[in-house]
């Protein structure tokens, strides 16, 4: 069914398909393009010969034109040897009118380095860098009809140039949203700035930064994909308020600092110790030195070559209150920050108030100097005069005892040997806990 004049041109590539996209026929200048091409592998798919890139976008056109038999479409294609190919496939019918396969011409494209360097110009002079083999170009006249697009184009719209071009922009654009952005289109119609908003197309879940600019009654827009830059983000904001929340849980004051000694970050604790002790509002980029307790000044500058040196430091210090002059008990750390290179970008600095804690030091220390007290009584005041006692009880001589006496007797020397034990054993768990 298809003319032998085709089928012979040197200067289009032809080819027959069934309706599964797969080779039936081949023109001379498609087999002369590839050379390992023989006749008998003839019931090849089409897109076995395409950059893989474009077998979506073929696979569309295909669906697209069985759908629509009596229309032609248009497509620009990539052989898998780089080759642009300008594409016109139409439904072959036969004279009952029913579909027999499918008809592919083609002309080869010579890519014109100069419009895609002009698009990158015009781009670069507002500071957009662009790719004009992956970002998404097109170009709508002053009724809003495409009159330019580029090959990612026709990937994004999911559509070929035929059914692209000259149709409005509310038409084709796939974002079922279309409405929330045409403010942003109309502002940019009306003004010179450029205008760029973020979208989400949740059909093939992917994230674009699209870039409006006008110019000569012409609006060029730029679809750019920030899917992986925009997880990246979500992840790291995501990291950033799971550190905050464990910070703010924490009960330390937390403050981070970066080399040039200012803060950078910080919890609510840290927030509430500055305006306690220094009546200021914390807040990002301000000089840490200033927020260091009294009498700290010294030892921190004295600790800062090990702290950027990698090491981590901690100690207790003493300290008066700034206004109240109240003497307060602190925990100080000092922790390194390291970037992926493990190189130190800065540290930690967190305290928090012990003075509770070295109250109930001092409690127990109290405690263990009258358990002290109470052993050394028991070990030299009672056990002193009780050994008297034990030796006492042996000069007494039993048989001057009448029977009774002889028995409360026999009593007595158990008794004071078990005191004895007891003092005995006081004294030892006393020694073995200090």
């Amino acid at each position: 069914m298809i003319p032998d004049y085709l089928i012979k041109s040197t200067q289009l590539f032809v080819v027959g398909l069934d309706i599964e996209g797969w080779i039936s026929t081949t023109g001379l200048k498609f087999e002369e393009e590839f050379m390992l091409f023989k006749k008998e592998y003839i019931n090849k798919p089409f897109i076995s010969f395409l950059d893989p890139s474009e077998e979506g976008l073929f696979e569309f056109l295909l669906s697209d034109l069985l759908e629509t038999p009596n229309k032609s479409k248009q497509v620009f294609l990539s052989f898998s040897n780089q080759k642009k190919i300008n594409w016109e496939f139409s439904i072959l019918k036969s004279d009952e009118g029913d579909i027999e396969g499918i008809l592919g011409i083609g002309q080869e494209v010579v890519v014109s380095k100069e419009s895609h360097d002009s698009v990158e110009r015009f781009f670069g002079q507002a500071g957009i860098k662009i790719n004009t083999t992956e970002d998404v170009y097109i170009k709508l006249n002053s009724n809003w009809e495409l009159t330019a697009i580029n090959d990612p184009a026709q990937r994004y719209f999911n559509k070929c140039s035929n059914s692209l071009l000259n149709k409005t922009i509310w038409q084709v654009y796939p974002s079922k949203k279309i409405h929330q952005f045409a403010l942003e289109f109309k502002k940019a119609r009306e003004g010179q700035d450029i205008i760029s908003f973020e979208e989400y197309r949740g059909d093939i879940n992917r994230w674009y930064k699209v870039f409006l600019i006008n110019h000569e009654e012409e609006l060029h827009a730029l679809l750019q994909d920030i899917t992986d830059e925009h997880l990246k983000r979500l992840e790291s904001e995501q990291a950033n308020i799971t550190l905050q929340q464990i910070l703010d849980q924490a009960e330390e004051s937390h403050f981070l600092i970066d080399l040039e000694l200012n803060v950078i970050g910080f919890n609510e604790n840290a927030k509430k110790l500055v305006k306690c002790h220094f009546k200021k509002n914390l807040k990002q980029g301000d000089d840490f030195l200033p927020y260091l307790m009294n009498g700290m000044e010294e030892q921190f500058l004295k600790d800062l070559e090990n702290v950027f040196a990698g090491k981590s430091i901690s100690y207790e210090k003493e300290i008066k209150h700034s206004r109240t002059g109240e003497e307060l008990w602190f925990e100080h750390k000092f922790s390194p920050l390291f970037n992926a290179d493990k190189k130190v970008i800065g540290f930690v600095y967190s305290n928090k108030n012990i003075v509770e804690k070295k109250q109930e030091y001092k409690r127990v220390e109290e405690k263990n100097k009258v358990l002290r007290e109470v052993a050394y009584i028991q070990s030299h005041m009672l056990r002193s005069p009780l050994s008297s006692m034990l030796g006492l009880l042996d000069l007494i001589d039993k048989k001057q005892l009448d029977a009774e006496n002889t028995k409360y007797f026999s009593y007595l020397k158990p008794l004071a040997q078990e005191l004895d034990m007891v003092i005995r054993e006081n004294a030892r768990k006393v020694n073995e806990f200090d």
